[in-house]
């Protein structure tokens, strides 16, 4: 029997069916596979945003922990620290929290490390700093703590020397908080010796970190910025108590942390937010990337009002105008954190708002999440009650 092929016809419908159910199925792979991509991305934003978001808020939490004492009953929301590596004709401020605005070529705060990273999208970059104890230092045989002082001996003012009423906690290298509750003001030492009849002195100068201003405590009121007014007295002195914190070593002692962004170290067209951390000694103790591609840290700050209420959340430059930057009460701040734009299938807003600011999606390789935050300052808190 004669068998029958197939036409011409046949074979190219059979072709054109073949051809389309592969394009049906590459296109649904195509589909699976570019979905899965973009899931997986958009897991791993918001796991690096719940990193970024706890350890900022974590940080903030802890403002101004042990600043007042070892239990608080002493106020003082400002603290004036010296190195006289980094500036001789200086006495910086340091609050419980504080920010500045990125610039390029500005330096992260107590470092000499450049931001390298300004206004993505035209909106302005904080860099978020925190100061607060991260625990007492080592080396003391009896656990360091807070000491009155019982006298102001002659010449006290020039030579930053003080009488108190136990130096049992106290050695040559000890780094101590000296507390004015008078004049709502704090000053860091370092003891460069201790002497006869309960006597502790802060030389300047003396050992490699530096960080005693000349002069004593005429030298705080002279180099002070903003400056101390009046200048200290041997009054404002008999009323201090020392908090001593013993031998620093690392990230012990009081900390400054600070939050910002920049340039990832393998691909500089990646953004990070970092985390930096300088001891009391001004050592650089660590400097790291902590969550990848976020685009922009920006945070509001709202005071502690005079009835003990929370106010406005403003910039900080609001805050510094107004003479509140030991009055903080609360943070809210914001990451804008980016994922790759997988198939370029979803179009960007024209604009994000991030707080008080406007974010300028660049092009539309990227998509974009806007995570906030608002954390209230506790021990400032109690230290305004």
């Amino acid at each position: 029997m004669r068998q029958r092929g197939f036409t011409l016809i046949e074979l190219l419908v059979a072709l054109g069916v073949a051809a389309m159910l592969g394009l049906f199925i590459f296109a649904s792979y195509s589909a699976i596979s570019v979905g899965g991509l973009r899931a997986s991305d958009e897991s791993a934003e918001q796991n690096s945003a719940r990193v970024g978001i706890t350890l900022l808020a974590d940080d903030l939490s802890r403002a101004g922990f042990m600043m007042n004492g070892p239990s608080g009953q002493n106020r003082c929301s400002r603290l004036l620290v010296y190195n006289g590596n980094t500036n001789a004709n200086t006495m910086l401020s340091m609050w419980p929290v504080s920010a500045v605005q990125q610039t390029t070529s500005g330096q992260v705060p107590g470092t000499t490390t450049s931001f390298g990273y300004a206004n993505p999208g035209g909106a302005a970059t904080d860099a978020v700093s925190v100061f607060y104890a991260a625990g007492f230092g080592i080396g003391n045989s009896t656990i360091p703590g807070g000491v009155n002082v019982v006298k102001a001996n002659n010449g006290t003012l020039n030579n930053a020397s003080l009488f108190v009423a136990d130096t049992s906690s106290f050695q040559a290298g000890d780094v101590d908080i000296v507390v004015l509750p008078s004049r709502n003001l704090c000053i860091r030492f370092q003891v460069s010796n201790v002497g006869g009849g309960n006597n502790i002195v802060h030389n300047s100068g003396a050992g490699s970190a530096n960080i005693n201003p000349p002069n004593g405590f005429n030298g705080v009121s002279s180099l002070a910025n903003p400056p101390v007014s009046p200048a200290i007295t041997a009054t404002d002195l008999q009323q201090a108590f020392v908090q001593n914190f013993g031998q620093i070593q690392g990230a012990s002692g009081p900390l400054q942390v600070t939050y910002s962004i920049r340039p990832d170290r393998q691909n500089s067209a990646m953004p990070d937010l970092w985390r930096t951390v300088v001891n009391s000694l001004g050592q650089t103790v660590s400097d790291v990337p902590v969550v990848q591609n976020v685009v922009l840290l920006h945070a509001l700050f709202a005071p502690i009002q005079g009835n003990g209420q929370i106010g406005s959340f403003v910039p900080w430059s609001t805050i510094v105008s107004n003479n509140q930057q030991g009055q903080v009460g609360a943070v809210r701040f914001a990451l804008l954190v980016r994922k790759p734009n997988t198939g370029n299938r979803t179009n960007n807003p024209a604009s994000i708002a991030v707080l008080d600011e406007t974010f300028t999606p660049p092009g539309p390789q990227f998509q974009y999440q806007l995570y906030t935050q608002t954390v209230y300052l506790r021990n400032v808190a109690w230290n305004a009650s």
